[in-house]
């Protein structure tokens, strides 16, 4: 009954190994992966020669991450934290990882092993604050982008994300001077101007600063049409219609396949009563994303409006 039992768990360990080797092998069947595939296998020739090198497998982690196996790096950053348990960059990899795969509670442990090992490391209290923030833990994450400015108050991209935090929570007046604390630092930083346009809420008197923001963007990025649909959408909250088509057109003239252009197009027509253009710009949308269910659902509701006006109108010209 043992030997049976033996060759038992012997046969399930077998097929758990070649299952597991086939999910590997699996990753590298993109042209993109397979360029990894040499680079791969050698790290794994030296872990099998030396299976306590911290570095073969951190390497090896760093392949598998650049082809999605995200599991297999993040098991591959383990190992190498266990020959090398006071090496905070692996800690680091190992937090990143985490967030990636969405182990939250655990990301912000690895962070707490970071700034244990590097206390003064205002990246891993910036990045642990957006992962607080993911949780919905926002007072933690508030503190944490604080600090992270504390230790150094040159980084904007921190100002950018306790701005977006403080955007997020209501504090529109605390935000704006954050992004604008991060574009005084860094004048071509994209992120703070994008943030800023939209922080800026639609009924306040400074609402020509949200344009200046997005027009901005269009400067340091002319050739971007992501850049115009962002200035286009601005204009039409802010009500200049004709300013937001000018917008819309030249991101279509960037990127005629650009799908949410012609959507933002289409709403734009369809809050000035064209409800024909509407349809057809929405159709033009669909074209580039035929199973796009809200854009159908757009284009029914529109032509339900288009019945109703003309069903009001014939009913008028009868009395």
């Amino acid at each position: 009954m043992k030997k049976v039992l033996v060759l038992f768990v012997m046969f399930g360990l077998s097929v758990f190994i070649v299952s597991c080797g086939k999910q590997t092998e699996n990753y590298f069947l993109s042209d993109y992966a397979k360029k990894f595939q040499n680079e791969f296998n050698n790290y794994s020739r030296q872990i099998d020669e030396n299976p306590t090198n911290s570095e073969a497998y951190r390497q090896r982690a760093e392949i598998r991450e650049r082809i999605g196996d995200y599991k297999g790096a993040l098991e591959d950053i383990k190992k190498a934290i266990e020959f090398d348990d006071q090496n905070y960059q692996l800690y680091y990899s190992r937090a990143m990882l985490e967030n990636t795969l969405v182990y939250l509670k655990e990301a912000v442990q690895s962070f707490d092993k970071v700034i244990e090992i590097s206390p003064k490391n205002f990246r891993a209290y910036s990045d642990r604050g957006r992962v607080k923030e993911r949780m919905g833990n926002y007072e933690g994450a508030l503190e944490d982008f604080t600090t992270a400015i504390k230790l150094n108050p040159n980084s904007d991209e921190s100002f950018v994300s306790r701005g977006n935090l403080k955007n997020r929570i209501g504090d529109k007046k605390g935000a704006v001077a954050d992004f604008d604390k991060a574009i005084a630092i860094n004048p071509v930083n994209v992120d703070a101007y994008r943030s800023k346009g939209y922080a800026i809420d639609v009924r306040d008197d400074n609402y020509k600063d949200a344009v200046a923001a997005f027009e901005k963007i269009t400067k340091l990025n002319p050739n971007s049409a992501d850049a115009y649909d962002h200035l286009g959408n601005a204009k039409r909250n802010f009500g200049d219609r004709k300013g937001a088509l000018a917008s819309f057109k030249k991101a279509v003239e960037l990127s005629p396949n650009h799908m949410y252009v012609y959507a933002n197009m289409a709403r734009l027509e369809r809050e000035s009563g064209n409800r024909k253009q509407a349809i057809k710009l929405f159709e033009k949308a669909l074209e580039i994303e035929p199973t796009n269910q809200k854009y159908k659902n757009d284009i029914a509701a529109l032509q339900r409006e288009e019945e109703t006006v003309k069903e009001v109108s014939l009913s008028l010209h009868k009395d």
